[in-house]
């Protein structure tokens, strides 16, 4: 079809998108083959043909011929500054090639590049073609480098990422690698521990000590019962629990509560948009919630009625408020945790941590 309709760059979608079908299949003689295709198709980024063909030799089990492709791009000496479409996928295959080979000093230069990229894929652009988790590659590489725990976890998470799209084979290819990683060995994947005024945090190879604030003991409630929804009031201090008598609501309390059921009717409209009935079903259900709690609180004319404050409304916000500050907070020490939080925490009325494959170890310990 692009050839019809004279695409100039229906070669290229072609090829980026035979790549991963062949890397996928990993047949040793169609890997060779594709080899020598890249060098002569991309010519005018040789930093990408000299890539993919090492990785695919190394991948095929020709070591020698990997090697004189890793020493090319080496030589090219601008692979670390290329940031170009096809980015993910040649330092996905250079990595390949470095832990096949034993290449420890450039296994060290590409992890620094990708660690930080752990919470991203790489995509063709227009969704040619999916590259992976940046986190699958980065795993291989944290084991070359003797580092299991890392690996462990870079693996696992690349392994949640391909759960939630769906992507069989990636799973299945990263599942089989974890053994090589050793994922195996016994040691927490992730730890939250109080001691007193302070949170020992571990995440993703990082440690970091930080202080205790309200917000981190409720995430590590959350994390302690991993899928479980916990109610607001449950998180909240007792203190924070008292009403006041007067209105049910006043009129500032009505308009959150009711920006609030706008933002969950957008909430279900994107959820349903992405496919994600869980998310839809849970939005729908707060949303019935408040509207029964708008009853109860207001009469006639939608005026408040005359009782005690609603605790779980303050609760709600309080909650939310204190948990994002908490993950704002341990960006600049903990950025994968951070990432990994903001992805997994849900808040609401009811809060929830949606467990992937890491696994906590927490202990509220001595307050």
């Amino acid at each position: 079809m692009g050839e019809r309709i004279r695409e100039p760059d229906t070669g290229n979608v072609r090829m980026s998108q035979r790549l991963e079908l062949v890397r996928a299949r990993g047949r040793p003689d169609e890997l060779r083959a594709f080899a020598a295709e890249a060098i002569e198709h991309w010519t005018g980024a040789p930093v990408h043909s000299h890539a993919v063909a090492a990785g695919f030799l190394a991948r095929a089990g020709d070591l020698d011929a990997a090697g004189h492709h890793v020493a090319a791009v080496v030589d090219l000496g601008s692979w670390r500054a290329d940031r170009s479409y096809l980015w993910s996928v040649f330092v996905r295959e250079l990595a390949e090639a470095a832990v096949l080979l034993d290449d420890s000093a450039l296994a060290a230069k590409l992890f620094d590049d990708l660690r930080p990229l752990a919470d991203t894929c790489g995509v063709n652009g227009a969704v040619v073609a999916f590259a992976g988790s940046h986190a699958h590659p980065a795993g291989l590489l944290a084991a070359a480098l003797g580092q299991p725990e890392t690996a462990q976890l870079l693996l696992e998470q690349a392994a949640a990422t391909y759960r939630r799209l769906g992507a069989a084979g990636w799973l299945a290819e990263v599942r089989d690698r974890s053994a090589f990683a050793g994922s195996g060995r016994d040691a927490p994947a992730a730890s939250m521990r109080r001691r007193g005024p302070v949170w020992q945090l571990f995440f993703a190879g990082r440690e970091a000590t930080v202080p205790h604030t309200k917000g981190l003991a409720d995430i590590a409630q959350l994390l302690a019962s991993p899928g479980i929804e916990i109610h607001v009031l449950n998180l909240i201090d007792a203190t924070d629990r008292s009403g006041r008598s007067g209105d049910v609501a006043d009129r500032r309390a009505l308009d959150a509560y009711r920006q609030r059921l706008a933002d969950l009717d957008i909430e279900a409209d994107e959820a349903y948009r992405s496919n994600d009935p869980e998310r839809r079903s849970r939005a729908e259900a707060e949303r019935q919630a408040l509207i029964e709690e708008l009853g109860r609180v207001t009469g006639s004319g939608g005026r408040p009625r005359q009782f005690a404050n609603h605790p779980a409304e303050r609760a709600r916000k309080a909650v939310t408020a204190r948990v994002r500050d908490a993950i704002r907070k341990l960006d600049p020490s903990l950025p994968e945790l951070a990432a990994h939080l903001e992805r997994t925490i849900v808040t609401g009325t009811y809060c929830r941590y949606r467990p992937d494959t890491t696994a906590w170890d927490v202990d509220v310990g001595d307050r």
